[in-house]
């Protein structure tokens, strides 16, 4: 996932709308790109380059695994650490594809983080700390977004109080999030199919070593 995330990133726009495409139209290799440049109005530099091409099957992988929004978070999560974020966010209104609410939580990942890294702050308990570092090493473990914690069940509450949270999403792909005391998130993952077993035992694990 990290590595087509790293090469749509790279790519910019241009590769924001070739996933677009190809999740709205079920296109892949040469078809895809043809679309997206349309889209784009004409060439695109590295659109047109043999390199996309593989690309476009990474991308057709990663998105059998986790929602579209999801893997523009993730690009975007990447991007906004290069790029002005004014410019994202101008690029994010361009983007009439998207419903207004995707835009705004779009908009959010690139002004605050959102959906990009873990959400702790200086009340986070040292328990909390350690689950996180055990979650975290998780194979495949990604960042989920916040719009999804209040999907998520509580399974486990920590000695500190903490709270482990989980939730599968409509395709089926494992979260596991944490609450404080407050029931505000502190974090939040998700894994691929393949991985599930990992989070299983790193959940149990947290139960065993943490409650």
């Amino acid at each position: 996932m990290d590595e087509v995330v790293k090469k749509v990133a790279a790519l910019g726009l241009p590769g924001v709308i070739l996933v677009i495409t190809m999740a709205a139209t079920g296109f892949t290799g040469a078809a895809a790109i043809t679309t997206a440049l349309a889209f784009l109005g004409g060439p695109a530099g590295m659109l047109g380059g043999i390199a996309v091409l593989g690309l476009t099957g990474l991308i057709t992988d990663a998105l059998a695994k986790v929602s579209l929004e999801d893997f523009l978070t993730a690009v975007y999560c990447q991007r906004r650490q290069d790029e002005p974020h004014g410019k994202l966010l101008e690029e994010i209104n361009s983007l009439s594809l998207f419903d207004g609410d995707i835009r705004d939580r779009l908009k959010t990942t690139v002004t605050d983080g959102c959906g990009c890294v873990t959400v702790v702050n200086s009340s986070t308990t040292d328990d909390a700390r350690e689950v996180i570092a055990i979650l975290e090493n998780v194979p495949g473990m990604t960042p989920a977004h916040h719009r999804d914690f209040k999907s998520s069940n509580p399974i486990i509450r920590l000695r500190d109080g903490t709270v482990v949270r989980t939730w599968k999403n409509p395709v089926g792909v494992d979260h596991v999030f944490l609450g404080d005391r407050s029931d505000k998130m502190i974090y939040g993952g998700f894994v691929g199919w393949i991985h599930s077993e990992g989070l299983s035992q790193a959940i149990v694990r947290i139960r065993r070593d943490f409650t």
